[in-house]
């Protein structure tokens, strides 16, 4: 990893760690005391860095309203509000970073992305992207999913989506 790739890494999981603790301002002062990097890192301009130790955090840039959810190290946009509330028991898991440039786009969740279980079956997914992924108990948890949003649905209609990699 070169100096720059791990400069943004730091500033991402910095900013990430002040919010997390409400110490927004502590962790933008200990990210300006930092050897200066460029003000767009390499990792950036090719596209961002994949962060899997930020999965299942919903992030905001300072400045922005856009939210993203983290998965697979990606972070996917939550087109709507509609979409949020579908998706998340509250906003107060909502974690404030200085940027989401440096994190790969995964590009959006698509708009009224669901959970989804069948009529025969206890199992959840995430429904986004024509694709369904398993949702495990603990990761329900972790990303603050509403278990009380959950869609049952005929199991035919689960089956004839693509599965895709199953997130604990």
């Amino acid at each position: 990893m070169n100096k720059q790739s791990l400069a943004a890494r730091v500033t991402v999981v910095l900013a990430t760690l002040g919010a997390v603790t409400g110490g927004a301002a502590f962790s933008a002062q200990a990210v300006a005391a930092q050897p200066q990097a460029p003000a767009v890192s390499t990792a950036a301009q090719a596209g961002g860095e994949l962060f899997p130790e930020l999965n299942g955090l919903r992030i905001r840039a300072a400045g922005s309203d856009d939210i993203y959810l983290v998965l697979d190290g990606k972070r996917h946009l939550i087109p709507s509000s509609v979409t949020y509330d579908a998706l998340f028991r509250t906003t107060d898991g909502v974690r404030l970073v200085l940027t989401t440039a440096n994190i790969t786009d995964g590009g959006p969740l698509t708009a009224y992305a669901h959970l989804a279980r069948g009529t025969d079956d206890a199992t959840v997914y995430l429904v986004s992207n024509g694709t369904k992924r398993e949702i495990t108990p603990a990761a329900l948890d972790k990303y603050g999913f509403d278990v009380e949003a959950v869609r049952t649905t005929y199991p035919s209609v689960l089956a004839a989506l693509p599965t895709a990699t199953p997130l604990t």
